[in-house]
């Protein structure tokens, strides 16, 4: 059984990462080195970002709402903003992708038994999503 921040894991940050890097390069002339500082990766990653070799599985397609937030997210990185405030608009842009089932697809793929049309897991996502809930790691 895969859980949907499995599958996030695997496809969907790996492909926001690349547009990132894509941005931080193509509109920001960072060169890779600077934008795997800025991003908290290596330059070898922003390479494969690049060269399609890592976060080309999941192909997001034309969602200008996702767009905008990608957009802000590199502006901000730029920016050197507080790392809190990028990772929450980066939050968004998941967040968006689970909840308008860009991931079922890939699921079924991945796991053929689990029947995506009656699955609303990540649906119901936005009925939680003020709970706040707070880990303390040891």
């Amino acid at each position: 059984m895969l859980l949907p921040a499995e599958i996030e894991t695997r496809t969907s940050v790996p492909a926001l990462r690349a547009m990132v890097a894509k941005r931080l390069l193509g509109e920001y002339d960072l060169s890779q080195k600077e934008a795997a500082e800025v991003m908290g990766v290596t330059q070898a990653a922003i390479s494969n970002y690049l060269r399609g070799t890592r976060g080309s599985a999941f192909t997001i397609g034309n969602d200008s709402r996702i767009d905008t937030l990608i957009q802000e997210v590199a502006e901000m990185m730029v920016e050197r903003r507080a790392p809190s405030s990028i990772i929450s608009k980066f939050s968004q842009a998941c967040t968006l992708i689970r909840t308008e089932r860009m991931l079922c697809d890939i699921h079924k793929q991945l796991e053929p038994s689990i029947d995506v049309e009656s699955c609303h897991v990540c649906d119901s996502e936005n009925e939680n999503q003020n709970l706040p809930i707070r880990l303390k790691l040891n």
